[in-house]
């Protein structure tokens, strides 16, 4: 049976053996990781689409582990889009659309986890197909400017007899270590569940929810989450105010070499 004498120094070893455990052990998930805190700020771009009834720009690009950054190892492209209603009756925004290289056109994620899952489809998809895919390659326009285990632990039964300094100390030790490892398992549990959550509401504030409505004169930022495609073609915004409707489009040539090897920037 524990001494009382003996608690607080178990709970100091069991302390001890949980900062032994998060510095030699990598189980509190990347996945869910803010970007690095020397991350550099994002280049504006305020590129304009074409004048038209919707007034559009492209603000901003943020790139896997690229400026402007907010999520360590993001598998998704987070165009920031500026949208302003130059009319005199409103205007709706329906739908936004990326156009890829070969044509193929994909539409913004509205949840982060699906969205990853995504990208990292798309990227085995292209390595089959032999496209020269890099998360990590960012047009020269940009820069200018294991998840933990669940373990269960049975509850140790301890018999504790007449034992020698040296084997009561050993005894101690391994009971903190038997006590650490369930708490540090609940610890990394909590710090993911913690992380996953804020991940999901950052991800939800910053994106443009369509469809919207902008009032005459109004303007609105957000951003569009697609999946990182290489070499994208155009942008596209849908759009309806009373009987009449288009689209704007702007094209994406000023970001040819993005998630493409430097061999294959210059390839159609």
């Amino acid at each position: 049976m524990k001494t009382e004498s003996q608690l607080p120094r178990l709970v100091a070893l069991a302390m001890l053996a949980v900062i032994f455990l998060f510095l030699f052990t990598g189980c509190v998930s990347s996945r869910y990781r803010e970007a690095r805190k020397d991350t550099p700020a994002p280049k504006l771009l305020n590129v304009a689409f074409a004048p038209g009834s919707l007034g559009a720009e492209l603000s901003m690009l943020i790139t896997y582990n690229g400026p402007g950054s907010w999520k360590r190892d993001a598998f998704w492209d987070e165009y920031v889009v500026t949208l302003h209603n130059p009319g005199k009756e409103p205007l709706a925004v329906s739908g936004a659309s990326l156009v890829d290289y070969a044509g193929t056109t994909h539409v913004p994620g509205d949840e982060p986890w699906v969205l990853e899952k995504r990208s990292k489809t798309l990227e085995q998809k292209y390595k089959e197909a032999g496209i020269a895919f890099v998360r990590y390659a960012t047009p020269g326009i940009l820069l200018l400017g294991t998840s933990a285990a669940v373990m269960y632990a049975a509850t140790p039964i301890m018999v504790w007899g007449p034992s020698t300094a040296g084997a009561g100390a050993a005894t101690t030790a391994a009971t903190a270590t038997l006590v650490a490892i369930p708490i540090y398992y609940a610890v990394v549990l909590t710090i993911n569940h913690r992380n996953k959550v804020a991940m999901e509401k950052e991800f939800a504030r910053r994106r443009l929810v369509l469809p919207l409505t902008l009032a005459p004169g109004e303007a609105r930022t957000g951003s569009l989450f697609f999946p990182m495609v290489p070499n994208p073609r155009s942008l596209g915004l849908h759009w309806s105010a009373g009987s009449a409707g288009g689209d704007s489009v702007l094209p994406l040539d000023f970001l040819h070499g993005l998630h493409a090897a430097p061999a294959a920037k210059n390839r159609p």
